[in-house]
């Protein structure tokens, strides 16, 4: 569904992407990891559309999204959902609002029709009865829970994560990755999850991908865990300092 081939990208000088290339297939969840500064945040704007390559291309069901703009870059986006770190909701609006915000700017659906997908959008994800809130009164699992209910109100076919589970303790984090694994399950969704969150977020993906010096090193999640048999990427998975990259 998702080809990337040889992208790069050079951001003030130094190379953030060198010849990444990464194959998503329809219906996987691929977990995104890398060390802090990696530019695995910068690959997820690539695959969104929000930034440009310098070299290498990004292939949706064919189409090279790298060259595609105006109305033509707007329908692929519309493929789209998105679920940011802090949920990125508006806090002067309720959760009904937020929810309701991308269907009155995106589509031509009157307000029952509206009201209906937000209610089934609050279902979706356990979070009935909460219309009225304002996020200052919603907990962070709640915030989280609502920020995935507007990404999903439009229907997506592929949504980006980008370190969803960030500020929450270990058993609402757990409670998240398995709804995320759920509604992908239900909806038939494609999605790409940046996380530090290992080994769970391996519980929820079908393939890891590490973004390490520029270049990706993939490997199969199976039952929770990976399959590799590179050094790299198990030195980061089982977070230790003895292996082939030296932290410091």
């Amino acid at each position: 569904m998702i080809r990337i081939e040889n992208l790069q990208k050079k951001l003030a000088g130094r190379d953030v992407l060198r010849n990444v290339t990464l194959h998503v297939e329809k219906g996987q969840f691929v977990a995104l990891i890398g060390r802090s500064g990696s530019g695995k945040s910068v690959l997820l704007k690539h695959i969104a559309g929000l930034m440009a390559p310098d070299a290498g291309r990004i292939m949706l069901d064919g189409q090279n999204l790298c060259a595609a703009r105006g109305k033509k870059l707007e329908t692929i986006r519309r493929r789209y959902g998105f679920v940011f770190q802090s949920g990125a909701l508006f806090d002067s609006m309720t959760v009904y609002d937020n929810l309701a915000f991308p269907l009155r700017e995106k589509t031509s659906l009157g307000e029952q029709e509206i009201r209906k997908k937000i209610t089934q959008g609050l279902e979706q994800v356990e979070l009935g009865g909460v219309e009225s809130k304002y996020p200052s009164q919603l907990s962070g699992g709640m915030v989280k829970r609502t920020a995935l209910a507007r990404a999903l109100v439009m229907d997506p076919e592929i949504i980006f994560f980008d370190e969803p589970t960030t500020g929450l303790d270990p058993i609402i984090a757990d409670s998240m990755l398995r709804l995320f694994d759920a509604c992908r399950k239900r909806l038939n969704l494609t999605g790409i999850i940046v996380s530090h969150r290992i080994p769970q977020i391996f519980s929820v993906s079908q393939k890891v991908a590490m973004l390490h010096d520029g270049e990706i090193i993939a490997a199969l999640c199976e039952n929770g865990s990976i399959k590799t048999d590179n050094q790299i990427l198990r030195q980061f998975v089982e977070g230790t300092v003895e292996g082939p990259v030296v932290y410091q």
